[in-house]
């Protein structure tokens, strides 16, 4: 057989193929993924998702192995249970991951049964971690909680914003080097040879990077960050945002991956290498801890640094501690003005109105004032002068400005006699910018130190979501088995086919008890070779199995095939033991309603033969085929049927019937009639009747025990006819 390539999986053009190789570095680490079911990594990928990377996993299988879900589940009947199951197991799973590796372990046929005990390995390994959680400190809730926030990783965004960030060195050689290398894909490259521009030439920028050891800076510009010749090889250096992205896209399920290494920590220790194999839980703590500082913008968390978090409240604050002060200080200048009193003499006045006078003549109104100083007391300027100072201090005070910032924010509000004050334009833009480029050249400086320290976590946050993923779908498993009080099966080869069940219940209706709803009665069973566990059981490969009507006849078929499935799936069962011999085809006919017209028995016909003509062993679990036909028909055609299965070593076969005494007169080969009995009606009016067959034993339907029960719960008319109907049975 030729090796499997990429192109060869159904699913995978060359854009799929591109990426994935693209993302796990070859075709084979790509081919590895799948086969591992590493759900999670793939779907990560941009364009391909969750729902195509389970297909991918799904087909590469059948390309390889050969096998489908329909190699064992030969109906659509089985089907159906199938997926009643998964949706039933699935409810137990937190991830979309943990779901879709169940679907990835349908049952297999018994040729299969190497795999199939690796899967009940893997299956103990659930039971085994669901037990120990149980008994731990921290239960199985918070284990959910925490669960329930895993995704897939995010890949590493090309996109960043780096727009306001400008590369400046007076080397040529590095000034190209640094145009030709990934740098200058994402800033600005300057050259500086005119020193007496350089503050022009860098103002443009909010964080600039210099690179070397010979710049000589005006010490007033904010937003220089030096590194030396050496360090501008280290991405980190320059765009930690390359590194940090990574992290912060995805900071919700790495901070939940650290928490759950954390409770993970306080599992027996010699326990956890089961689970986790070499993953470091001590590492994944110390990533939750650098993630703290670490916001899901990519900007430092306020709370890393002093200085930091003074320059970001002061930037994000100021316009609505400016309008506070100057609202305060419009006030106070308003209330002072108010209760002032201007005494003026003749001449001044006349002054003042000639000035006034002569605005509209291009005479300004700053000349005005200019005027009016003249005439008015320096105690009034210096009283509007005190108040403007005051509100000053008090803007750099609320803003926790240093005495270095202050030098940007002096002058805001104009010395002059003017109501109400504004600030003034252009010292506020100045401010703002001076503001927006310190925090940013020290948010910088902050990020290039995360950088550093979270860089050499993303391999082990990638195995630790793939450990946490593995996690989920242990649990659920675990939680299945233990929710149900299920048991794993043994399988018992060299020793016949057949299946030998004690104690077991019917899965679906168990999901109804444990919801308070009713309450399942335990049912032991047996057939073919595996049949003569049981006591004075022969052996008998094929099965008639008779009785009363509702006694749980359908209920017996569809807790076997649930058992036969879970069995090959190589999960636990729901019964007290199982042993099983396994088979290569399960085939369920569920009862059809009403009586089928000749299509439908046409139909009908080939299938059974095709199902016949099998060579492979297999379990039928048929349910009332009666309907095919009238029932002395029915009867000859069924026998046919039980003779031509009989006559397969290997196979089984349950057939609930109400014709058992008509069909066994026409088989040939041995078989066995077994029967349900109702043994009457409750005090409640519900139907008495001993659940588990009785080998060799006919029951009759007695549906007359179901016609007394409605007509004792039933009223007038109605009551009437249920009467008659029962002194027909009598007579």
């Amino acid at each position: 057989m030729n090796a499997i390539k990429l192109r060869d999986i159904r699913g995978i053009g060359p854009s799929s193929e591109k990426k994935l190789v693209s993302y796990f570095g070859s075709e084979d680490l790509v081919l590895n993924a799948l086969r591992w079911s590493r759900i999670a990594e793939i779907s990560s990928i941009d364009g391909i998702g969750e729902r195509f990377a389970l297909s991918l996993c799904r087909n590469l299988h059948y390309q390889e192995t050969g096998e489908q879900i329909q190699d064992f589940l030969k109906t659509e009947d089985t089907i159906l249970i199938y997926n009643r199951i998964i949706d039933l197991i699935s409810k137990f799973g937190n991830t979309f991951y943990s779901r879709s590796k169940l679907y990835l372990y349908f049952p297999l046929p018994i040729t299969a049964l190497a795999k199939i005990i690796d899967r009940q390995q893997i299956t103990r390994l659930g039971l085994e971690l669901y037990t120990i959680i149980e008994k731990s400190a921290n239960s199985l809730t918070e284990y959910d909680t925490l669960l329930r926030h895993l995704t897939p990783l995010k890949e590493h965004s090309d996109s960043i914003d780096t727009a306001s960030r400008a590369v400046a060195t007076t080397d040529k050689s590095i000034y190209n080097e640094l145009l030709s290398n990934i740098i200058g894909n994402y800033c600005d490259i300057l050259f500086i040879e005119d020193y007496e521009k350089i503050n022009d030439t860098l103002a443009g920028s909010d964080e600039v990077i210099w690179i070397g050891n010979d710049y000589a800076l005006d010490d007033e510009l904010p937003n220089i960050i030096s590194v030396s010749e050496s360090q501008r090889h280290e991405i980190n250096r320059i765009l930690p945002e390359k590194t940090l992205t990574f992290f912060a896209q995805n900071k919700n399920t790495l901070v939940t991956i650290a928490k759950l290494a954390s409770l993970l920590q306080k599992l027996p220790s010699d326990k956890l290498a089961n689970y986790i194999g070499e993953l470091n839980l001590n590492m994944l703590v110390e990533m939750g801890e650098e993630l703290k500082n670490l916001e899901e913008t990519g900007e430092p968390s306020s709370s890393l640094n002093k200085e930091f978090s003074r320059l970001l409240n002061a930037e994000t604050s100021f316009e609505m501690v400016l309008e506070e002060v100057l609202l305060k200080l419009n006030d106070e200048l308003e209330k002072m003005l108010q209760d002032t009193t201007i005494h003026l003499e003749g001449e001044k006045v006349l002054a003042l109105l000639k000035g006034f006078s002569a605005e509209g003549q291009g005479y300004s109104a700053n000349s005005s004032r200019k005027d009016l100083r003249e005439y008015l007391d320096d105690e009034l300027y210096l009283a509007v002068e005190e108040i403007i100072n005051k509100a000053e201090n008090e803007l750099s005070s609320k803003l926790y400005l240093l005495d270095e910032d202050t030098d940007y924010l002096n002058g805001i509000f104009p010395r002059e006699l003017k109501f109400p004050i504004d600030p003034q334009d252009e010292i506020k833009n100045r401010f703002t910018e001076y503001l927006r480029k310190k925090r940013s050249s020290k948010a910088f400086e902050l990020k290039v130190d995360l950088a550093q320290k979270l860089k050499g976590y993303e391999d082990v946050a990638m195995k630790g979501l793939h450990c946490m993923l593995e996690l989920d779908y242990l649990l659920m498993i675990g939680k299945f088995a233990g929710s149900y009080n299920l048991a794993l099966p043994e399988f018992v080869e060299g020793k016949g086919t057949g299946l030998y069940v004690k104690e077991g219940r019917n899965l679906f209706l168990a999901q109804q008890e444990l919801k308070g709803q009713l309450k399942v009665e335990s049912v032991s069973y047996a057939l073919g070779e595996l049949g003569k566990i049981a006591n004075g059981v022969n052996g008998e490969r094929i099965v008639l199995l008779s009785g009363a009507n509702s006694g749980g006849k359908t209920t017996l078929l569809v807790a076997l095939a649930v058992i036969i499935i879970l069995s090959q799936m190589g999960l636990p069962v729901p019964c007290y033991e199982a042993k099983i011999g396994g088979f290569k085809e399960l085939h369920y006919y569920r009862k059809s309603a009403g009586h089928m017209n000749a299509g439908a028995f046409e139909s009908t016909l080939r299938t059974l033969s095709q199902m016949i003509m099998s060579p492979n062993s297999r379990l039928v679990l048929a349910d009332e085929m009666e309907s095919i036909s009238e029932p002395g028909a029915s009867a000859r055609v069924i026998a046919a049927f039980l003779d031509l299965l009989g006559r397969s070593p290997d196979s089984v076969g349950i057939f609930v019937t109400h014709l058992a005494q008509e069909i066994s007169k026409y088989c040939k080969e041995g078989l066995r009639i077994d029967g349900i009995e109702a043994k009457g009606l409750s005090e409640n009016l519900e139907l008495i009747v001993d659940r588990t067959p009785k080998y060799y034993t006919y029951a009759r339907s007695t549906p007359e025990l179901i016609v007394q029960r409605l007509q004792k719960i039933s009223k007038g008319t109605e009551k009437e006819i249920y009467s008659y109907i029962l002194e027909v049975f009598d007579s």
